[in-house]
């Protein structure tokens, strides 16, 4: 479903792409930077890939006073030190937060991406700003617009359809229905950007958070827009924004989501904040499509590769979206999220 473009060839010696991450967060604030480098002291990285070794990437943080594990499988392109970039900023964030009890040091869902996707935009902008290679540049690009329609336009499309499939469920509704119904979500996603093969109307079957955490899949979305948003004050507050950014991470997950915001600051129920966030992805979309792609031959824009992007940036939620935020809104106005 997501058209392949042309990648770059150029490796990052391992050692190499530590140090860059770790100069990126230090620029930021030294503190974060020796948090970072306290996981490869303690060898706390597993980045190797070998047989019978699990694919992906992520972060485990086992108790508060341990130094959290991270698990890479790392092949030197860029898009393994932004990877790199993200898990580490998992550990940071728990590694903050290591002052609070066992059951409350971890973040809750829509906080839960707040640092490693911070961390990954905070080596993406260190590696545009050193980058000569427009093969590289294009290669993050894409990686950085891509994660961002797959986590918020895609992931408040499986949002509703986990609400109409509990609803048809009730209704004694048939697998061929439910099929049918996520057909339809999709084509109304992508409208006329792609062609849907039949076969696709299977795919929310091998969704595993439909499963294990229902409506996980809406934090993803929450999370990656408020990073966004957060990423924007930070370019325009400077180093005034960043204490009210670590006292984010520090709380963990001690609080509801919209008090730690609160009370460093930031209004989740201003659409201003918001609209930071589409700013920056809006930044992100016009940067890729000034670049060409392909060979010397026949060189086109990148703009082809983001017309769901820009589909993002212009959507408004359909009727049954509007009322589902309405819903979401009263009950986290009652529940204090």
């Amino acid at each position: 479903m997501y058209a392949p473009v042309a990648g770059s060839d150029k490796k990052y010696e391992y050692g190499k792409a530590a140090d860059m991450v770790l100069d990126s967060f230090s620029a930021f604030d030294p503190k974060v930077g020796e948090l970072a480098r306290r996981v490869f002291d303690e060898s706390r990285v597993d980045s190797e890939v070998r047989k019978g070794k699990r694919d992906g990437a992520f972060c485990w943080s086992v108790v508060p006073e341990m130094t959290p594990y991270v698990l890479l499988n790392y092949q030197g392109n860029a898009r393994d030190v932004a990877t790199m970039a993200h898990e580490l900023g998992h550990a940071i964030h728990s590694m903050l937060a290591s002052h609070h009890s066992a059951f409350t040091f971890h973040s809750s869902l829509p906080l839960a991406e707040t640092a490693s996707t911070f961390g990954e935009m905070m080596f993406t902008d260190k590696l545009l700003a050193e980058e000569t290679d427009d093969a590289v540049r294009r290669d993050i690009l894409f990686k950085q617009v891509d994660d961002a329609y797959a986590t918020i336009m895609r992931q408040s499309y499986f949002a509703m359809f986990e609400k109409q499939a509990h609803e048809m469920i009730q209704k004694n509704a048939s697998v061929d229905e439910l099929c049918a119904a996520y057909m339809e979500n999709l084509k109304e996603q992508f409208g006329d950007s792609l062609e849907l093969s039949d076969e696709f109307k299977w795919e929310w079957v091998s969704i595993p958070h439909i499963y294990h955490t229902p409506f996980y899949v809406y934090a993803y979305a929450f999370g990656q827009l408020l990073v966004f948003s957060l990423y924007q004050q930070y370019k325009i507050e400077g180093d005034s924004f960043k204490p009210r950014y670590l006292k984010i991470l520090s709380a963990g997950g001690s609080e509801a989501p919209a008090k730690i915001l609160e009370e460093a600051g930031i209004n989740i129920r201003d659409p201003k904040f918001w609209q930071g966030g589409f700013d920056v992805l809006e930044k992100l979309v016009s940067e890729l499509e000034k670049m060409p792609v392909g060979g010397k031959k026949g060189r086109r824009s990148a703009a082809c590769g983001n017309s769901k992007v820009r589909r993002l940036l212009k959507a408004k939620p359909p009727k049954e979206g509007k009322e589902e935020i309405r819903s979401i809104k009263s009950r986290s106005e009652k529940s204090g999220f």
